[in-house]
């Protein structure tokens, strides 16, 4: 399918975006998983709605909801996610548009203004930034209803149990406080509910996979002493792994020796103001 790609990129985080547009080869985009059925069960879409998915990655949620026969505008700021997505939806034929497009930007603009689709989501990609503003945006796409998966845990991008070997600390994430002021603010009713994936820990080299690492530290500048335990924990944790690609050959990755747990947060609303059923 085209890709719509708007004007309006200035405000994306380029730092961020270049990380997502690097990590697009390996990252998932395999069969559905629990976590995925998990969120289309709450969503319960009605046959034929129309979708917008932002933060939509290679369309871990996009492709299966199109071929269940949703039309689906697959949303990220990221071309190589997007790109992977334009490459799926046109091998299958899906009915997929995509549109590069970031929370600050104008979305009328990408023709993603009020009412423009029946349901608008985001799945685990509003963890800060201006949070009202983002659910305002979703409130307006969406004819019939909206959601968000947002971390209830520690933020997917910090490891706890990196920072506590370095003696840092690691502050839980208020996205959950916010989504609810953010929606109370504008007469709408919630419905929650949990569940816990682990984060996706596959890299093609040891320098990416430490790079990487070395993001879930934090953003703040490693002091020498934080430096060398750094060093020492990636020559520890991070390993070679086999894996089998999509055509069941032999391939290798690096990846952490442990699983990164992050509790999730599902908060649904109509926008009509009207209980979730």
């Amino acid at each position: 399918m085209p890709t719509t790609h708007g004007e309006q990129t200035d405000a994306i985080n380029r730092d961020s975006q270049a990380y997502w547009n690097k990590r697009a080869a390996t990252f998932t985009r395999g069969a559905t998983g629990e976590y995925e059925r998990w969120l289309m069960e709450l969503l319960a879409l009605e046959e034929g709605e129309e979708v917008l998915d932002m933060g939509c990655a290679t369309g871990t949620l996009a492709v299966p909801l199109a071929r269940a026969g949703h039309r689906v505008h697959g949303c990220d700021f990221a071309e190589a996610m997007l790109a992977i997505l334009d490459e799926r939806a046109t091998t299958e034929k899906l009915p997929i548009s995509s549109h590069l497009l970031a929370w600050e930007d104008d979305w009328e603009a990408a023709g993603l203004g009020v009412n423009s689709v029946d349901v608008a989501f985001a799945s685990r990609s509003l963890m800060s930034g201006d949070v009202p503003s983002s659910v305002r945006k979703l409130d307006s796409a969406a004819r019939s209803k909206a959601a968000v998966v947002v971390p209830a845990s520690l933020l997917p991008s910090r490891d706890p149990r990196l920072l506590t070997y370095l003696g840092r600390a690691a502050r839980s994430p208020r996205v959950v406080r916010d989504v609810g002021r953010a929606l109370a603010a504008v007469g709408r009713v919630p419905a929650y509910a949990t569940t816990r994936t682990y984060r996706p820990m596959r890299f093609s080299s040891f320098d990416e996979a430490r790079s990487d690492l070395r993001r879930l530290a934090g953003p703040e500048e490693l002091t020498a002493r934080e430096a060398r335990l750094f060093d020492a924990y990636a020559s520890d944790h991070v390993v070679r792994a086999p894996h089998s690609d999509g055509d069941g050959a032999a391939a290798e990755h690096w990846t952490l020796d442990y699983r990164l747990p992050v509790t999730w947060t599902f908060i649904g609303w109509h926008t009509d103001g009207s209980a979730w059923t």
